[in-house]
């Protein structure tokens, strides 16, 4: 019986070593309210300044890539269209035709980019 009781207090003795020492609760947690969630390594005017960087990133890269781009309604295009056809006779010389994409404005600057000419 002996043997049990103190094989019993060594093995609590060795489970209770591996157990998270408690700490003052109320402290902890008015700590995280007060301050919210801040990065170990980083004070909190360090975070806030890099949340504010991100943000404005954030920010620049969607005024980059505007969302809902507004287009030529088919009448006006078409109109357009027709004015910058050259014919020769019956045969159309220079169609007028206009690239779906808007990354360069002119031929020559994608012609430029892409090394050509």
């Amino acid at each position: 019986m002996f043997r049990v009781l103190v094989a019993l207090f060594f093995s609590a003795v060795a489970v209770s070593a591996f157990a998270p020492q408690p700490q003052a609760a109320s402290q902890v947690y008015t700590v995280a309210r007060a301050s919210g969630y801040i990065p170990d390594g980083l004070s909190p005017a360090e975070w806030a300044k890099k949340q504010k960087e991100e943000e404005a990133k954030k920010k620049a890269n969607k005024a980059k890539y505007p969302k809902g781009k507004v287009g030529v309604p088919i009448a006006a295009w078409l109109s357009d269209l027709e004015k910058r056809q050259t014919l020769a006779g019956e045969k159309i010389v220079g169609s007028g035709h206009t690239f779906a994409k808007t990354k360069f404005s002119t031929k020559e600057e994608y012609d430029a980019a892409k090394g050509k000419k």
